[in-house]
């Protein structure tokens, strides 16, 4: 139950976050009632009137818009430990592998070419620019 609890307040942090510093029409959002909706809709708990509790969440602050980064980082590892290292984690070959395929060339390689050399072409997808990572190794990790 609690990977579950800590991934559903993962994901609502981050739709706060995209829905506060994402994209915006010209006309000023009001910070209160979006995230007392968001709360209603995407969480099991109860929105508390008159807490503003967002205010004081200072992530939102000093990550800008990036808080959804921490669920992108969480797939890619939760990719890796099932496709490279669980089998055997502390072998030579695993450690062969995490050092030659993805830590030897620091900044030199892109990063998604880098993931997909080290624990296949899956682990990412390409978008719009973008990748998304795959997200089936996170959610067999938690039981959904």
């Amino acid at each position: 139950m609690f990977p579950a609890t800590d991934l559903q307040r993962q994901v609502f942090y981050s739709i706060m976050d995209l829905t506060l510093f994402g994209e915006h029409t010209s006309k000023p959002v009001d910070t209160i009632s979006a995230v007392a909706d968001l709360k209603r809709k995407h969480t099991s708990w109860n929105y508390v009137e008159g807490t503003h509790w967002h205010t004081r969440f200072s992530h939102l602050i000093n990550y800008g818009a990036g808080y959804y980064s921490y669920l992108y980082a969480r797939c890619f590892a939760t990719t890796i430990w099932q496709e490279v290292c669980q089998g055997d984690p502390l072998s030579r070959s695993t450690g062969s592998a995490i050092r030659d395929k993805f830590l030897r060339h620091g900044g030199a390689k892109d990063p998604s070419v880098l993931l997909k050399d080290f624990a296949g072409d899956s682990v990412i997808k390409n978008s719009g620019g973008g990748i998304i990572p795959d997200i089936s190794s996170l959610c067999k990790e938690v039981g959904l």
